[in-house]
């Protein structure tokens, strides 16, 4: 019967994350001295990969929702330029020689509703969609050397806080299936993903005070390329 109304295909297979776009805004820093924007400074996210897996309902031969999720793939990310939280005649810190700034897990899923082309009975089948995705992040850790600059900053007690803003963000999808066998396909896919976030790292003193707040707009928009092997339910 193919890909018909009905079907429940289950893939699974490797990803690859291309963060060749994705850029940060210019470190920005806020303390009782003042708010202080590190010109020059800036930020990349490194490409990864990570194991994917999706599920797909026919909800007729030709229209299917898709549910994509996988492995939450650890980011990296690298910056550039000097960090003067307190101004130009304060203290700074080169923001180049911290390889990686900071590591973060990334949970990603994706919601799409895909339209497949040619009847369910054909081998090829291209297809094309348009989706909605959710991120939030977990275990962000900041390298030590910059842990540890704010940790001077928070004083006896404080602590360093980093965080990431979860996101809702839209998605768009081109690929195809090929029936390998009665049940078995190959599948391949192209994603393109808006992704963008706010982070925030702060040097929070012993009574709770924020100290110093810095803050920076990370925009990923990450190329996925999926390969993988489909089953028929």
């Amino acid at each position: 019967m193919g890909q018909s109304a009905g079907s429940l295909v289950t893939s699974a297979g490797g990803a690859w994350l291309d963060f060749g776009p994705s850029s940060a805004t210019s470190l920005q820093s806020s303390s009782a001295l003042g708010t202080f924007t590190s010109s020059g400074t800036g930020g990349q996210i490194h490409n990864t990969a990570t194991f994917e897996l999706s599920t797909t309902y026919f909800v007729t031969d030709n229209i299917a929702v898709d549910l994509a999720a996988g492995i939450p793939p650890k980011l990296k990310l690298y910056a550039q330029g000097n960090a003067a939280p307190f101004g130009a005649g304060g203290p700074s810190l080169n923001l180049g020689n911290l390889a990686p700034l900071a590591t973060t897990r990334s949970w990603s899923p994706i919601l799409f509703l895909k339209y497949y082309f040619f009847d369910a009975q054909a081998k090829l089948r291209p297809f094309a969609g348009v989706g909605v995705n959710y991120t939030w992040y977990s275990h962000t850790n900041l390298n030590s050397t910059f842990s540890g600059a704010l940790q001077q900053i928070a004083g006896p007690g404080g602590q360093v806080k980093a965080s990431l803003s979860p996101s809702w963000n839209p998605a768009f999808d081109v690929g195809a299936s090929y029936n390998i066998s009665k049940n078995w396909y190959a599948t391949a896919s192209v994603t393109y993903l808006f992704l963008k976030t706010n982070a925030t790292v702060s040097a929070v003193a012993a009574n709770g005070q924020t100290v110093l707040s810095n803050k920076t707009r990370i925009t990923a928009d990450p190329v996925i390329v999926f390969l993988g092997i489909g089953y028929r339910f």
